[in-house]
Parts: C-alpha cells; structure tokens; sequence
C-alpha cells in the first residue's frame, strides 16, 4: 500500500513533469515534451481535423508536434494552473503562437492565437499514459483570420 506522504509525492512528481514538459515545448525542444510519454501513448481531443481527435504513440504525438512547431514556429504554453489527485495532472494553460506554416487547407496568415487550453494526464510508473485535451477550435481559427468574427 503507498503512504499519503508517497502518494503526495509522486502527484507532485508528476505534475513537475507537466510543467517541465510544457517549458521544454516552449523552447522548441519537441523531444524533452515526449520524452514523459509512454510508448504506447494515447491522446484524446475534439479537435479539427477528425484526424486528430486521437493520436497513438508517443512517436505520432512526437511528429504531430514537429509539424505544430513549423505552423507555429514561436508557439509557447504558459500553465496557469496544475492540480494533482492520485494518477492524474489536470491543467490549464495558454498556447500562445503565430500561424507562419500552412494549417491543414489553410495557407499561413501570419496572425497570433492566443488560447486556453485545458486537459488531464494520467500517469503510470512516472511516464504519462493518457491524455484528454480541449481548446476553442473556432476562437483559434477567427483569431487566425481564418473564419469572419462573429
């Protein structure tokens, strides 16, 4: 049985990881984001394209995050909040960037985004097995130039 005092450890433990990942991706170090991710990696998002409302493997999030980076070549997470409980991280931040690559069928605006993001990791043996993600997929887009504002 793991004791409160580990049990609070490992949470703050991993949400060290969450933080220290999301600075690595600010930087531009793709690898030092992935790294903290199991193999066998799952990430869940009502994203756009329906492609990517799941990604599988550490390897695919690793390359769906090198593309990211060449959309957005300047892009940073800031995390506003972490909470920890048992297996899980949640978090809220914001992804800060501005579109310099082709975004799917949509050719760079050179515009910024400025967005909040919020989601869930879950964790075993210290690597990150699980992923729920969610940001405002229209508010990226208008602010992108990409759809008229409302």
């Amino acid at each position: 049985m793991v004791s409160p005092a580990n049990s609070n450890d490992r949470v703050e433990d991993n949400k060290a990881t969450v933080r220290r990942m999301l600075e690595r991706l600010s930087a531009g170090d793709v690898a030092g984001f992935t790294d903290a991710l199991a193999p066998d990696y799952v990430r869940h998002c009502q994203a756009m394209p329906p492609e990517l409302q799941e990604i599988r493997g550490r390897e695919a999030m690793h390359q769906w995050l090198v593309s990211n980076q060449a959309t957005f070549p300047d892009y940073h997470e800031e995390v506003e909040c972490l909470f920890g409980e048992g297996e899980f991280v949640a978090w809220r931040s914001r992804g800060i960037g501005t579109q310099h690559g082709a975004l799917g069928p949509f050719p760079p605006t050179h515009k910024r985004m400025d967005l909040v993001i919020i989601g869930m990791h879950r964790f075993e043996a210290g690597r990150i097995v699980e992923t729920w993600t969610s940001w405002d997929n229209l508010a990226a887009l208008t602010q992108l130039g990409l759809l008229p504002g409302m």
